[in-house]
């Protein structure tokens, strides 16, 4: 259970959010509230599933709930979550929180319930609400029966979560789906009577308890008084009078109904001197009635008590303003640690420190503050309210506590990244052992990383953008020529990543990455004069975020895998690696080194062909449709899959179209049917569309969501009714052949459809009339259509290998078709500006154009061995994704700028290979324009004329061992031989391979060249006259990617596109030792060790004794090697690492 449970997180914070808080009803009070909520969850109709507590500030709402929910605690399956303003990270955990305690519930039926359904959708705690909700509360929930036990959902402060709109999801989620629900599941929830949740709170089956017109009121609150007074007395030996009934009838009238002002209260009085407290306390004008009232009369005292000592007030203010505006709780050990700084009383000791703040800062605010016993626990605020007045100007009658949250924000910020800068160092908790996950080291990080630090870590990017505006190479508060900022980004930012790897936030440091990066872009756009180091800024927190995306999964195993599985394969063209490369803990042996991050964002495997893919309205998910029957849910951010693969038809899957809200999710078949699926749970909705008698190629939602298209090689359109399924009208007949592709335009009114014979036809798609004739130009099968975003202009691709654009109105082309692509052009989609259209091809590449002009927008985009059956713009037009029959879908950036540094400039040409020469000091690179360019290392500067000989593209390199001879491999399937010196073709180019030359490398002893193909095999060549050396070495499925020699030149280690690895004897070509298919990790190249050993890059550890071979597998696509060979190191995405001592093995 505790497994499963964690899939939900570890839950440290949730614990905040989800305790049955101390703070009950006094015995006694609020009597004929409890019993009418008791009464309700007893015998409460299905009209009434659902009360809603209403009240003022400080009404006891909260209170309330937890005293119900430990009433309820053992008769019922309960859980409970409180909202806390501020703590946004807490906030997100609603659904996952209420999960883990049904998950833990003493009803075997209603645990195993939701132990299912987190067992089937282990990732939910990376969902939105909306799939959380249906996931695991209301697929489960919904199995019970009617007459089982009582499962009590509370959630209480809902006007405190930080983003309303969340707030308002939730209620909405409630509304829509707790009629489905058996009777006995409740929901019970607490807000303030106040915008924006009212309207949402108008739910139908629900019940209102309203507080603030509640009876008998007054009587609770003077019994409540009575006895807090008395056990005062007690404490303070006073006279059995104290108080008076006046005084205690005043307090009541003072309260004016609230609760909290109450508790407040009598934690004053109770302070200081009772007595003269609560004289001070009544004697106030009745125009002090009210909270806010009583927080004056608090905080003035606090601050008259140190008014004649500028720096202890200085302090309280700042105190006050951190517990007011912090994102995350703040302890006594994280407030010495922020103002150690202050040097009050000359203490220097964290203890000392802490002491002088419970005694001397703290002694008059009790009242308002959770003080607790230990150091290191939360100390919040007793209530939001307090929060509201600080940070209200116009509340605060004495502007000497009023904090104002963004100069407290900037504040804040420099003293989190001051305290980063003294406290972040390389490996700062000390770790030795590679293969222990971060889940397994918990006690040492508990010891080494302050409660301070990880605040800071957690923090720091929140206060900087709410209150710092960046100009230049300054903050602006902040006095260094070098501010902290830049400081902490230059020197410190892998060390910050360390420790968020530790406390298990890597996914939290993808979004202050994410949300630093749009910060520098907002601020260069708002200083377009901004300093070349400014711009240098943005770039690097871009390259952060690329390089947590990519390398998420080893970092969030284990934070020594940032040096050693991730930075190791930085691109080394890019800031990040310019600023930390030296911290790579490995040395490889590269065939294609990455020069910049790819225009891909990542790259998934799904193990089958991808025909269809599409994303829905909010760009957060991607759906897939494969060869293997089944529609696939895809994280659009990060890859990672939503939930099991959606089954249910019985042959490929050809196409997947979001309805427009991005709830339902139809895919075609070539089993001739349609199937709606709900895109949040991944449910099938009702049976298969029937009515196709061939393969449904394409489907197409109307941009209102009330029709279905779709389009079959029945040469058929039929429209459907989007919700019920049910057909709409006959079917549209009037192609000769195939219909591949149907499009509506933006405004619904038009259905564009392509076919197998060569025509596209414009349909009226509510009458299903044709429009014109058809639009005739293209001299293959029309296989995609798309329209632009205003409609007017209509693009088709074609198995002629052209695109061709159409006036919608005339039906007329427009201007010239766009030929680029070497194959049929199989998709095609606009940006959602329409400004770009990208094309995915039988040829394997994906191009962008020019809407307007046609023009090409930059050289061919690569990254598949096969097909690209289909292309599709997010709808906020940053990403593309592409779908392709090598079974893989990727996710391309959109923008086609170029990067901000280049170091080799003014080249026209894409680079697609590096190699230095063996003593560094050559660097040669390959272009997209047939030629080689070489370098001087050292400077950066050419090296004499283009080598121009190539007809294709130039794929691989590598030098000689002496430096003198630089081979070439290109995709015109040769290979030449250079002159490093003079620049000269040494002979005629090496024929023999008939597809592009992928890898190549030489033997230690220069004597041999071996080439890898995509042609699948591995040729041997004499290095000095070019001569084939025996036949092709056969085997790999799949294309050659990497090829090398081992130090001794006896062993030769080749790595295929799928993941494979193969050795051979390389005098025999004897194959020794074979992993099939694995997975496909981000190192294109195998690095050859010492003499007889060599390290597999993906699948094995492989220590070989001449010919003898002995395998340790560990499918991992991440692996290390120390500096001093000692050590490999090998990352598993089961979240398991080996460590290999090459003494041992």
């Amino acid at each position: 259970m505790r497994r499963l449970l964690n899939f939900l997180g570890d839950g440290k914070h949730a614990a905040q959010g989800t305790a049955i808080e101390d703070v009950l009803c006094f015995p006694g009070t609020r009597t004929a509230t409890l019993d009418r909520i008791d009464n309700w969850i007893r015998y409460s109709s299905s009209a009434n599933r659902v009360l809603w507590i209403r009240g003022t500030a400080g009404g006891g709402k909260s209170t309330i709930a937890s005293t119900v929910a430990h009433s309820w605690e053992y008769r019922a399956s309960c859980a409970i979550f409180h909202f806390r303003r501020g703590q946004n990270t807490l906030n997100k955990q609603l659904v996952c929180a209420l999960a883990r305690q049904l998950g833990k519930s003493l009803v075997p039926e209603v645990r195993n319930a939701v132990l299912g359904s987190v067992q089937q959708n282990p990732n939910m705690a990376e969902q939105r609400l909306d799939i959380q909700f249906k996931t695991l509360l209301v697929a489960p929930l919904a199995t019970l029966s009617h007459r089982q036990h009582t499962v009590l959902i509370i959630v209480d402060a809902l006007d405190e979560c930080d983003n309303p709109n969340d707030a308002i999801d939730f209620v909405q989620l409630i509304n829509k789906h707790s009629s489905s629900l058996p009777t006995n599941i409740k929901f019970l929830l607490t807000c303030r009577p106040e915008a924006p949740l009212l309207h949402a709170l108008r739910l139908r089956n629900r019940h209102i308890e309203d507080l603030d017109s509640a009876l008998g009121i007054g009587n609770d609150l003077t019994r409540f008084i009575k006895h807090a007074c008395k056990q005062i007395r007690e404490n303070y030996r006073l006279p059995k009078e104290w108080p008076s009934s006046d005084d205690i009838g005043r307090l009541v009238e003072m309260a004016q109904g609230l609760f909290q002002w109450v508790s407040t209260a009598v934690t004053y009085i109770s302070n200081g001197s009772p007595v003269n407290r609560l004289r001070d306390l009544v004697k106030q004008p009745a125009s002090w009635s009210g909270l806010d009232n009583l927080y004056h009369q608090i905080l003035s005292r606090a601050f008259r008590k140190v008014a004649q000592d500028r720096a202890r007030q200085e302090l309280l203010r700042w105190v006050l303003g951190t517990l007011a505006v912090a994102p995350y709780p703040v302890s006594l050990q994280v407030m010495a640690t922020l103002y150690r700084d202050k040097n009050i009383n000359n203490l220097e000791g964290q203890n000392d420190i802490i002491q002088f703040l419970r005694e001397e800062i703290f002694s008059d605010l009790d009242a308002l503050l959770l003080i607790p016993p230990s150091p290191i626990a939360p100390m919040p605020l007793v209530h939001a309210s307090i929060r509201d007045l600080l940070l209200n100007k116009q509340r605060c009658q004495d502007e000497i506590y009023y904090i104002d949250k963004i100069q407290h924000h900037k504040r804040s910020a420099s003293l989190c990244l001051r305290l980063m800068i003294q406290g972040l160092k390389e490996n700062v908790c000390g770790l030795t052992d590679l293969s222990k996950a971060n889940s397994e080291i918990q006690s040492v990080v508990e010891i080494k990383l302050s409660s301070a630090l990880r605040y800071c870590c957690m923090a720091w990017h929140i206060h900087l953008i709410e209150g710092v505006q960046w100009s230049g190479l300054k903050i602006d508060g902040c006095g260094s020529q070098l501010s902290d900022f830049e400081i902490f980004s230059k020197e410190k930012l892998l060390y910050w990543l360390e420790v968020m790897s530790l406390v298990g936030a890597t996914a939290e440091a993808i979004t202050t990455a994410k949300l630093v990066h749009q910060w520098l872009l907002v601020s260069l756009f708002q200083y377009p004069a901004e300093t070349l180091e400014s711009k240098l800024l943005t770039t690097l927190w871009g390259d952060t975020r690329r390089f947590i995306t990519a390398f998420s999964e080893p970092i969030s195993f284990g934070s020594l895998h940032i040096y050693v599985s991730a930075l190791p394969h930085c691109p080394e063209k890019t800031r990040l690696w310019e600023l930390y490369g030296e911290h790579a803990k490995i040395r490889t042996i590269r065939g294609v080194q990455p020069l910049a991050w790819p225009r891909n964002l990542w790259t998934i495997s799904t193990g089958a062909p991808v025909f269809a893919v599409a994303f829905s309205s909010d760009s957060s998910t991607l759906a897939s449709g494969s060869d293997d029957r089944t529609v696939r849910l895809w994280n659009a951010q990060t890859g990672t899959p939503m939930a099991e693969p959606l089954e249910g038809h019985e042959d490929a899957v050809l196409s997947v179209a979001f309805l427009p809200d991005g709830k339902v999710l139809a895919s075609g078949s070539s089993d001739c049917t349609i199937r709606l699926w709900d895109a949040q749970t991944g449910a099938s909705l009702g049976g298969p569309l029937e009515g196709h008698d061939g393969w449904v190629h394409a489907v197409a939602f109307s941009p209102d969501g009330k029709i279905l298209a779709s389009g079959s090689s029945d040469c058929t359109i039929r429209l459907w009714e989007a919700q019920t399924g049910a057909p709409l009208g006959e079917p549209l007949e009037g192609h000769d052949d195939w219909v591949h592709s149907i499009a509506f335009s933006l405004n619904g009114q038009v259905l564009a459809s392509g076919s197998s014979d060569q025509t596209i036809r414009l349909w009226n798609a509510q009458t299903g009339i044709p429009l014109g004739t058809p639009l005739e130009g293209h001299d293959g099968w029309v296989l995609s259509v798309a329209f632009s975003p205003d409609g007017k202009v209509l693009a088709s691709g074609s198995s002629d290998h052209m695109i061709r654009l159409w006036d919608v109105q005339t039906g007329t082309p427009v201007g010239e078709p766009l030929d680029g692509h070497g194959d049929s052009v199989l998709s095609i989609a606009f940006s959602p500006d329409g400004k770009v259209l990208v094309s995915g091809s039988e040829d394997g590449t994906i191009l962008l154009w020019d809407a307007q002009t046609g023009a090409p927008l930059d050289e061919p985009l690569e990254g598949t061995d096969g097909w690209v059956c289909s292309v599709a713009f997010s709808p906020d037009g940053r990403v593309f994704a592409s779908g392709s029959t090598d079974d893989a879908i990727q996710l391309w950036d959109a923008q086609t700028g170029n990067p901000l540094i280049q170091t080799l400039e003014n080249h026209e040409e894409s680079v697609l290979c590096a190699a230095f020469s063996p003593n560094g000091q050559i660097l040669a690179s390959g272009f997209r324009d047939h030629t080689i360019q070489l370098w001087d290392a050292q400077t950066g500067t050419r090296l004499g004329e283009l080598l121009e000989g190539h007809v294709g593209w130039v794929r691989s390199l590598a030098f000689s061992p002496d430096g003198r001879v630089l081979a070439s491999g290109s995709s015109d399937r040769g290979i030449r031989l250079w002159d490093t010196q003079t620049g000269t073709p040494l002979g005629e180019p090496l024929k023999g391979h008939v597809g592009s030359v992928l890898s190549i490398a030489f033997s230690p002893d220069g004597k041999v060249l071996v080439s890898g193909s995509k042609d699948r095999a591995i040729r041997l060549w004499d290095a000095r006259t070019g001569t084939p050396l025996g036949k092709p070495l056969e085997g790999h499925q799949d294309s050659v990617r990497s090829v090398a020699f081992s130090p001794d030149g006896k062993v030769l280690e080749s790595k295929s596109a799928d993941g494979a690895i193969r050795v051979w004897h390389a005098n025999t070509r004897a194959p020794l030792a074979k992993r099939e298919r694995g997975v496909t990790g981000f190192v294109s190249s195998i690095p050859l060790l010492q003499p007889g050993m060599l390290c597999g890059a993906h699948a094995s550890v492989l220590i070989a004794n001449n010919v003898t071979v002995q395998s340790s597998r560990h499918p991992g696509p991440f692996h290390a090697v120390y500096p001093n060979f000692a050590i490999i190191g090998s990352y598993l995405p089961s979240r398991t690492c080996f460590g290999f001592r090459f003494s041992t093995g």
